[in-house]
């Protein structure tokens, strides 16, 4: 059967994707094209991250890969805090749903280190605010009450807690402003808080039928599901233009 559907994804252009996951990447991949990025590194990959949206070879930086895998993913082991590639390495450096697996006192220096090894386009996904923090905390007891058992992702951003869009930014211009580097920051809304709890639900489910349309006929709804994004929303994406000074 999975060989069925890989065939059939294959086929459509959407191996490998995930309705949720995709309203997460198709805004941060429209920005790459835009820029015309010819090199992407990817903070806090996992196995796939944004190789099957992107379609292009990525490399991907993580303390641990677990599959699936996405064959155009280049896997490299290392620490957020501490990005083993020179300064301007990347021509765009990404990171979504990764920052708040943080812990809170080395998210500035993981910001900066993304400022750094990037020549010109740093897009950072993180869900803010208290809306978003309480979403989590929510669904991680639906989780535990379905499954019996913590959601180890969940666990761990309700532990350590979402920042504030406030903060984010001030982040990125202190690590501008150690690194010498002019910035110009977009700030994006990316998923409505609703459609994101409707989704994470169905994902949730244990019932074979449910998980084949939350995971795969959805896809077919995506540009739909694009267009519902209005406020409140879950994540932000900040979008950075780099200027060297």
């Amino acid at each position: 059967m999975k060989k069925f559907w890989f065939l059939v994804e294959k086929l459509l252009g959407v191996y490998r994707w995930h309705p949720k996951i995709a309203l997460r990447y198709l805004p941060v991949v429209n920005e790459l094209r835009k820029r015309h990025a010819e090199s992407v590194l990817e903070v806090g990959s996992n196995g796939l991250g944004i190789a099957p949206y992107f379609k292009r070879r990525v490399v991907g930086l993580d303390v641990h890969f677990a599959p699936p895998f996405h064959p155009d993913l280049i896997a490299v082991r290392g620490s957020a805090t501490a990005i083993p590639f020179a300064d301007k390495s990347y021509a765009a450096v990404i990171s979504l749903d990764m920052l708040e697996h943080i812990e809170p006192s080395k998210r500035k220096q993981v910001i900066q280190e993304m400022l750094r090894v990037a020549k010109s386009q740093v897009c950072i996904g993180v869900p803010c605010g208290v809306e978003a923090r309480q979403q989590d905390e929510e669904l991680r007891q639906i989780y535990k009450n379905k499954h019996g058992k913590d959601f180890t992702y969940l666990a761990e951003q309700v532990t350590y807690g979402v920042p504030e869009k406030r903060d984010v930014l001030d982040y990125i211009q202190v690590a501008s402003q150690s690194l010498k580097r002019r910035v110009h920051i977009r700030i994006q809304g990316n998923i409505n808080l609703k459609l994101r709890f409707f989704l994470m639900q169905g994902w949730m489910s244990s019932n074979l039928f449910i998980n084949l349309i939350f995971r795969k006929l959805m896809l077919l709804c995506i540009p739909i599901l694009r267009r519902l994004n209005q406020a409140p929303v879950y994540r932000q994406l900040f979008l950075v233009t780099i200027y060297d000074a």
